[in-house]
């Protein structure tokens, strides 16, 4: 999280000494720029009230004064959601994948598709390629404007709102920002002696149709004159487990020609690009651009570079950010290329008769390593990962193409396996949306193998613990990054000898609460997420120490007692003080995490202190529990009580130990009715259907927060006071701007742990979908990007919450250590449910069919190996009953004993199992 100014206490992300706001160099304008899209004043300006005109389904309303709402003094937010019942409907329907259509929809269509850690680019709504982050540029967001609020003023009474602060959420940048390079795609057709030559783009056809499936977007374009039409497949290589498949620096584009007129074609399809290596500043750098052709056995393709006009500008050149190259590469044996002083194009040509099919595959590659995102002196010549492996962007393409087969096969079979689910279509693109901040300048991997990342793109350094913490994807999808952020950044790099761990690693002095308890619970994850224990065993010792630290915090009124106390800072950019719900929640699922990573490694008299203080604070917490306002308040510390704090406040995270608990099987941490009854506060008082009332309603403009949720738009409010006791002086805090906000990470929270909470109170489910969507309609194509998640800047890392609601949904359980794998989900279509699943080495699909008397489980393993020494699973059989069900069963790879406990039931085989590629476990009870 970033402060809405700059201040100088270097706890925050815009200290001093984070260099959280650096001077951004203007590349140079390139011919295509559309005139008219952006004025030059230091920044980028887009026309204010530029919003298209859509109107999306009603999800609630109307109200009227009579209405019960929340105390006038808090804004208009009714009690009484008055949920549209078609809109609930469509939560739980089935559908189908999101398409856009017509510029409108598509303009603002920016779906990253470069590999991890490799850069920024986009693929747009008409399939043109456009941002083009590749060239290692500090900046913030994916386009830097600055956007003329009419209303909204910072504390300087300053209406210019940044990209951290929402911009481009306000007005988003559409496709035609000038942030690019000349290059596209095209084709000429030639039929019965007419021919005509059309981009590939909404400039060339009229009719497009865009789906996008993360991590691949399908294109659809139709020529009505000739009756051609065009299917790309666009995508990088994404497979869950491989990282380093998975960054490539690389977009493929596959292009389909289907002739379905009633003559022949004739087809030339170009792809071509003039050299972006040094922007245009090749003279200005004494040196000169070169393009040359290259081929093998798979295609034939181009390479752009720069060279020095002498031995010392070839040597200032080679440090340069925008050094490096520049390839594109046609798989094609019918293919041809040309270089001019501007552009280089490749060209093949097809023969179609009526009715026929063919292809056409271009790999496009970059190579620009000189990373300045480490932008310390001792991180100068770390570069990025892929210079590890290659030399330029030919052997990028060259190693694509002769393992394509491969790789787009493998990409597609997860997309396959994601998306064939009983789950809503929506849910799922939701859910695994926001993971694409790995595929922005988000994120990063260097040539020493460290992940790194900002909060968003551009802002807030240092992979920040109580940011992260918050994101559940990357641990499920690509653990290795994970582990490599807890030994080599958390426990090493910001590891303190008291056990303290800076929350930005090197780029800050200081520890967070909440960072320091999701640390700790990201461990277990870790662990869980690994193949044995080996690396639980090597990061324990520091585990501990970090446990034992925020052991002492909870001591400092004398014996730990579950409440940590005294200075707590965290993600509000803040240091709180007194006993709060949602630090002594964290640390509560921290303890119990510890007890078990304790109990792994045979540490018993820790695994034992852990339990005991943990028992203390499933007590304790509750007296936090205001039973009058249904929901925990803070306890102020009396010697701080001119410091910021939520109070009497309903806050988004009060709860939010049990929500990482769900994730990690750790069981109830306290008391299931008064977790549930917060969480129907925050749906009560917090929950907004229309957030431009709520934010008309708070008369101060500078208190308004960042812009997330505009007029017309739902979403889980950060704090509400519904029975009174803000503050007085709230108005002096610049932090008090975050509790009028709307921000998806935390929103995606609340929203997961009422899905998990369903099993004892069933409405939560309608309730935790309904913010889910909320947050999905917000991010439709007609208004503003749908795969880039705003807070602070783009591509927010905290948004990765979203694949918890996914987790929640499918009552995911693994423990790969273990052996054991669980599937108890809260969403079945009639009783049966379906859905993807990854473990520590393999991924696959799991498929359960409940019938009358029975349940059939089926798990295929698509991807690496799977090994189980038990299965839970969730059965909605309703004649099934306890004395029914034998203490035995045979299953498709041997025996297996049974225990049930109600609905769930638990299967403990005789002998280890291990699942290969390719091969399906079944069994029926």
């Amino acid at each position: 999280m970033t402060d809405i100014k700059k201040t100088s206490n270097n706890s925050s992300c815009c200290a001093s000494n984070t260099s959280c706001a650096p001077s951004i160099e203007r590349r140079q304008m390139l011919k295509g720029l559309s005139a008219g899209m952006a004025t030059m004043t230091g920044a980028f300006s887009m026309p204010a009230f530029s919003m298209p005109t859509f109107s999306m389904p009603r999800m609630a309303g109307p109200f009227h004064s009579a209405d019960s709402f929340t105390t006038k003094a808090e804004g208009p937010i009714p009690i009484d959601k008055k949920l549209d019942k078609d809109w609930v409907k469509s939560l739980y329907a089935r559908g189908s994948a999101t398409t856009y259509k017509g510029w409108q929809q598509l303009q603002y269509i920016g779906m990253p598709i470069s590999g991890l850690g490799t850069g920024t680019v986009y693929i747009g709504g008409d399939g043109k390629l456009w941002v083009w982050d590749i060239f290692n540029e500090h900046h913030e967001g994916v386009v830097p404007q600055v956007y003329n609020h009419p209303t909204l003023r910072n504390e300087h009474g300053d209406s210019k709102i940044k990209e951290r602060n929402g911009a481009n959420y306000i007005s988003p940048p559409a496709q035609t920002s000038p942030w690019h390079f000349e290059q596209g795609f095209a084709v000429s057709i030639e039929q019965q002696g007419h021919k005509i030559r059309r981009t590939l783009d909404h400039k060339g056809f009229a009719d497009i149709t865009f789906k996008g499936q993360s991590p691949i977007a399908d294109i659809s374009y139709y020529d009505a004159s000739t009756k051609l039409n065009v299917e790309l497949e666009a995508m990088t290589p994404y497979i869950p487990l491989d990282t380093d498949r998975s960054s490539y620096p690389a977009t493929i584009m596959r292009y389909v020609f289907t002739n379905k007129s009633a003559s022949s074609m004739l087809l030339s399809v170009e792809g071509w690009s003039e050299n972006p290596v040094l922007q245009g500043k090749a003279k200005q750098q004494n040196a000169r651009l070169l393009t040359s052709e290259y081929s093998d056995k798979s295609g034939i393709g181009f390479i752009s570079t720069a060279q020095g006009n002498d031995a010392t500008a070839q040597q200032a050149i080679n440090a340069l950010p925008d050094f490096g190259s520049f390839a594109m590469m046609c798989l094609d044996s019918n293919s041809s290329v040309a270089v001019d002083s501007e552009l280089a194009t490749l060209t093949a040509n097809l023969e179609l008769e009526p009715g026929e099919t063919k292809e056409v595959s271009f790999i496009v590659s970059w190579f620009f390593p000189n990373q300045t995102a480490l932008f310390k002196k001792e991180h100068k010549n770390i570069k990025r990962w892929y210079a590890c492996n290659y030399n330029d962007a030919k052997e990028v393409a060259l190693d694509i193409a002769n393992s394509i087969n491969d790789l787009t096969s493998l990409t597609r079979l997860w997309r396959d396996t994601w998306y064939d689910s009983t789950l809503p279509h929506w849910l799922l693109e939701r859910a695994i949306i926001p993971t694409n901040a790995l595929q922005t300048n988000t994120a990063y991997r260097f040539d020493n193998n460290r992940f790194w990342a900002w909060e968003g793109v551009g802002c807030c350094a240092g992979t920040c613990t109580h940011v992260w913490h918050y994101a559940q994807a990357v641990g499920r999808l690509f653990p290795d990054l994970e582990r490599d952020l807890r030994e080599r950044t958390d426990y090493e790099i910001g590891f303190q000898d008291n056990g303290a761990i800076l929350f930005r690693g090197e780029y800050n002095n200081k520890d967070a609460t909440d960072g320091q308890a999701g640390v700790i619970l990201r461990t277990y994850r870790e662990h869980q997420m690994s193949e044995d224990d080996a690396f639980l065993k090597r990061v324990y010792p520091k585990a501990k120490k970090a446990l034992e630290y925020l052991i002492l915090t909870d001591a400092q009124g004398g014996m730990p007692d579950g409440i940590t106390e005294g200075e707590q800072h965290n993600t509000l950019d803040a240091d709180w003080y007194g006993k709060i719900p949602v630090l002594s929640s964290l640390y509560i699922a921290a303890l119990r995490a510890g007890e078990e990573m304790a109990d792994v490694v045979g540490d018993k008299e820790f695994a034992k202190l852990c339990a005991a203080i943990y028992q203390q604070g499933q007590k304790n917490i509750l007296k936090l529990f205001n039973p009058e306002h249904g929901f925990f308040t803070q306890e102020i510390d009396p010697n701080h009580s001119d410091a910021i704090g939520i109070g009497e406040g309903c806050y988004i995270d009060q709860v939010m130990g049990q929500w990482w608990a769900n994730q990690l099987n750790l069981g109830r941490l306290y008391d299931g009715d008064t977790i549930r009854s917060a969480l129907s506060s925050l749906w009560d008082y917090n929950f907004c259907p229309d957030m431009g009332p709520f934010r008309d309603s708070i008369a101060t403009p500078t208190a308004k927060g960042r812009t997330y949720a505009l007029a017309g738009e739902a979403g889980l409010v950060m704090c509400t006071w519904p029975k009174g006791g803000r503050q007085g002086d709230w108005e002096k805090y610049w932090q008090y701007g975050y509790f009028q906000e709307c921000m998806t990470g935390f929103e995606y929270q609340v929203a997961g742990h009422m899905v998990w909470e369903s099993d004892e109170e069933p409405e939560f489910l309608t309730k935790g979908l309904a913010i889910t969507r909320a947050i999905h309609d917000r991010y439709h194509g007609s208004k503003r990007n749908p795969y880039n998640e705003i807070e602070c800047s783009d591509h927010y890392a905290r948004a990765m919450a979203s694949y918890g609601v996914y987790l929640a949904a499918a009552g995911f359980e693994s423990n790969a250590p273990k052996g054991h794998l669980g599937f108890k989900p809260r969403m079945t279509d009639k009783g049966s449910f379906k859905s993807a699943f990854t473990s520590a080495e393999g991924w696959g699909s799991v498929d359960i069919n409940n019938e009358k008397s029975a349940s059939k489980i089926n798990i295929t393993l698509h991807y690496g190996t799977l090994s189980l020494n038990t299965l839970s699973f969730r059965t909605e059989a309703n004649e099934l009953l306890p004395k029914s069900i034998p203490s035995m069963v045979k299953t498709s790879h041997g025996n297996a004993s049974i225990i049930s406990k109600g609905k769930d039931i638990t299967l403990t085989f005789t002998t280890a199992i291990k699942l290969a590629k390719g091969e399906t476990f079944n069994v029926e009870v």
